[in-house]
């Protein structure tokens, strides 16, 4: 305050009343015996005191106490010395100024409470945002002594505020004698200026971006500094991030060996960007010499420049599209490209991204492989013709020799019946038996003839097996398709394997009255399962019955079956129980056989 013995005093109320109450009591009796005495000038300027006293610490009370030792005062002085006027005329007007210089030492106390509560509110406000601060903040004076840290600063070190007082800043930041050689502090007690570092430092765990700025006196001196350090670990982390970031998409866009590009979106084109292969690519040395040519120079025929454009505007992308270009020397160029827009905020295409691929190569083994699939149909085509006329003269030359051999049986059994000799006998049988086996012969020619003559074709495996099924008389025999919506890639003849299949049932099964075919997909394809009511099959029979010529038939059913479905790698085994009934399980490799209905159909 402006009195600073008074404001030591009043800090204690009991004193301040006493003080106040004491200076009236006293100036009051002196003024007593002063008018007693006849003396009114000097003394009355005693109640000054009591009443600057109280207006300086109770300025609200002040008025109204100068009033009452004015009242004291001129009831003292018209008791005294009511017989003079002039001493009553001058007490009066004492009096009058006793409660000016109180409404005035009153006012201006008020002022000064006013100012040292703003000051005090300032300070309390500063010291809030002091330690409220994020940042790490020191006042250090040219000695690098520390004279006040905020809370942050604080509890970084460890340590309460007040205990880092005096301390020097390198002993309690950095933990050393002296300060580092890239203290901003040393430098600013040099020059005077304001300093920025950034600072590593294990002691504080990470990372700051320090700044020092000069603390002056009023007279412009240099009497230390300000520390702020903020903690840039996480942005030191994050543009490390970026940099190791920026450095994998560079070294991606480096090694690979597709184009990879960006450029704007008008008519003639300007590269924002690219990769080293898409410069190689169009036949360009380096990036650099690529990112200068305008797109539109890469077109042979510049319409297809627009024409690619307007189609990214009303498709918004555009995949696989397949354009031909032109390298650096004019040489032709094909390219499948995959282009995306970046838009702008008024909705227009501000740069396209794009990967471009060379397909040249491709596109002529394409072209090479189209011609050669069709050189293969025309192959195809004459190989068939070739089977035809071969089937036709197979037909032709079998049916005359079976005509041959059945005139040779009948010569064969007349003239068994001109002898009785049993030893030419023996003879006739024998030859009649070979003749007969020669026609058996001629007869599985027959079935085989047709196998593999035409391309292996998806079939639907339901309807097959039923149209092969209705080829037979089955009788009280029921048929059972428990699966449909299942194809399966196989040589047009697998209608016989069904159709052998139920024959074989019905011939041989002796008891069969139930057929049931079901499916069950496996980890590697599908298995197809026919199921019977009869015999079965014998355990040491259930791989001889593959065999040619095996069986009570001509055992030339379950060899073809074996033998077309092994066209397209599809396996047939017995598994059944003798005694319960026939059961073939023929497993169909996973890429010949697909579904037109969901799998779940299958039982």
């Amino acid at each position: 305050m402006i009195f600073p013995p008074i404001d030591r005093f009043g800090a204690d109320p009991r004193i301040r009343l006493a003080l106040v109450l004491g200076t009236a009591t006293g100036a009051l009796v002196v003024n007593l015996f002063g008018l007693l005495a006849g003396i009114t000038v000097v003394i009355p300027h005693l109640l000054y005191i009591p009443i600057i006293l109280a207006s300086f610490y109770y300025p609200r009370r002040g008025v109204p106490f100068a009033a009452w030792i004015a009242v004291i005062y001129i009831l003292m002085v018209i008791s005294i010395r009511s017989g003079i006027p002039a001493d009553l005329v001058s007490a009066f007007a004492r009096c009058v100024v006793f409660v000016v210089i109180a409404a005035v030492v009153s006012y201006l106390s008020l002022r000064v409470e006013e100012e040292e509560m703003q000051i005090r509110h300032a300070k309390e406000e500063w010291e809030r945002t002091f330690d409220a601060v994020p940042d790490l903040i020191a006042l250090i004076d040219l000695n690098h002594r520390i004279l006040r840290i905020n809370r942050g600063m604080a509890e970084k070190l460890r340590i309460k505020p007040d205990e880092a007082v005096g301390l020097h800043c390198y002993e309690a930041v950095h933990c050393t004698n002296n300060p580092p050689d890239f203290c901003p502090h040393s430098r600013l007690i040099l020059d005077g200026n304001e300093h920025t570092s950034e600072v590593h430092e294990d002691h504080l765990g990470g990372d700051f971006l320090v700044t020092v700025s000069p603390l002056r006196d009023l007279q412009g001196n240099l009497t230390g500094s300000v520390h702020v350090a903020r903690d840039i670990t996480a942005r030191q982390r994050a543009e490390k991030a970026l940099r190791e970031s920026e450095e994998k998409f560079r070294t991606l866009m480096e090694n690979l060996n597709v184009g990879v590009y960006r450029n704007t979106a008008d008519d003639r084109g300007r590269f924002l960007l690219a990769n080293t292969a898409q410069a190689h690519m169009l036949g360009y040395g380096s990036v650099e010499e690529l990112l200068g040519v305008p797109v539109i120079d890469l077109y042979p025929n510049p319409e297809e420049r627009k024409k690619f454009l307007t189609d990214l505007h009303s498709c918004g992308v555009l995949k696989d599209r397949v354009i031909q270009l032109k390298k650096k020397d004019g040489t032709p160029i094909w390219v499948s490209v995959n282009a995306r827009p970046k838009y702008n905020e008024s909705g227009g295409i501000e740069w396209i991204d794009g990967v471009i691929e060379d397909n040249t190569e491709r596109r002529a083994l394409q072209q090479e492989m189209e011609n050669h699939n069709k050189e293969l149909v025309r192959f195809n085509e004459a190989l068939a013709q070739a089977n035809k006329k071969l089937n036709i003269l197979s037909s032709i030359t079998r049916h005359d020799i079976l005509n041959k051999i059945t005139a040779l049986l009948a010569y064969l059994e007349l003239s068994a019946e001109l002898t009785k000799d049993p030893s030419l006998l023996e003879y006739f049988h024998k030859e009649l038996a070979t003749i007969q086996a020669i026609e058996r012969q001629i007869d599985f020619t027959g079935y085989y003839q047709d196998i593999g003559v035409r391309a292996p074709e998806w079939q639907d495996l339901s309807s097959t097996i039923r149209r092969a099924a209705a080829q037979l008389p089955l009788g009280a025999v029921s048929l059972t398709v428990q699966f449909d919506g299942i194809s399966i890639f196989a040589d047009p003849l697998i209608e016989k394997v069904f159709y052998n299949l139920v024959e074989n049932a019905i011939r041989h099964g002796e008891h069969v009255t139930s057929i049931t075919f079901t499916a069950k997909e496996t980890r590697d394809g599908l298995t197809i399962i026919y199921e019977d009511n009869g015999v079965g099959i014998p355990k040491e029979n259930k791989e001889k019955i593959f065999i040619r010529g095996f069986g009570k038939h001509t055992g030339l059913g379950l060899f073809l079956i074996r033998e077309i479905l092994s066209i397209t790698g599809i396996i047939i085994a017995e598994t059944g129980e003798f005694g319960k009934g026939a059961r073939f399980e023929i497993h169909v490799p996973a890429d010949r056989y697909r579904w037109s209905v969901p799998s779940t159909d299958v039982q």
